[in-house]
């Protein structure tokens, strides 16, 4: 098997059921959640046989940000490379949050979340998720599959929470 080499900026193409396609960017390397890749999906959807640039593609607007397993989706084919860019955005301001179903500090049932940025350490924001961080990517680790269904529909599949 031949072996996968991506690298910050690269930008990579997902053909959605034959019907348009779509970019993300493979923007950073996420070392507080399990050394994941970080992508940006842009919302613009393009024609099959259409070819924009890359600044065309890193000009548009962004989806949504998540972590990934990049070379999982590139080795089963889900997308492919198609450049690279060196503007990979504000990485420095991104912010996730992220929610446990038990409190490790009592063993309790109740919804814990937390925030962060990219490199930077979660930051428990309580019970409830605040106002200010409901529209915040989430921040788990997702399958190729969840990000496909979220660049459908608009969410994540099943929606994890209760603020997706």
């Amino acid at each position: 098997m031949k072996r996968i080499i991506t690298k910050i900026g690269d930008i990579l193409c997902v053909d959605i059921d034959g019907d348009y396609k779509c970019y993300l960017q493979f923007i950073a390397v996420d070392f507080t959640q399990l050394n994941s890749t970080v992508i940006r999906v842009f919302k613009n959807h393009y024609p099959l046989d259409s070819t924009p640039t890359m600044d065309e593609v890193v000009k548009g607007e962004v989806s949504f940000f998540a972590h990934v397993m990049l070379n999982n989706g590139i080795r089963d084919g889900v997308w492919y490379k198609v450049g690279k860019h060196k503007d990979v955005g504000d990485t420095d301001n991104i912010m996730f949050r992220e929610h446990q179903d038990i409190d490790v500090e009592t063993w309790e049932r109740k919804d814990i979340w937390y925030v962060w940025k990219i490199n930077h350490e979660f930051v428990r924001v309580g019970e409830y998720l605040p106002e200010e961080y409901r529209e915040l990517s989430l921040g788990g680790v997702f399958h190729y599959e969840r990000i496909i269904e979220k660049i459908k529909t608009g969410k994540f599949y099943g929606g994890r929470s209760k603020y997706e």
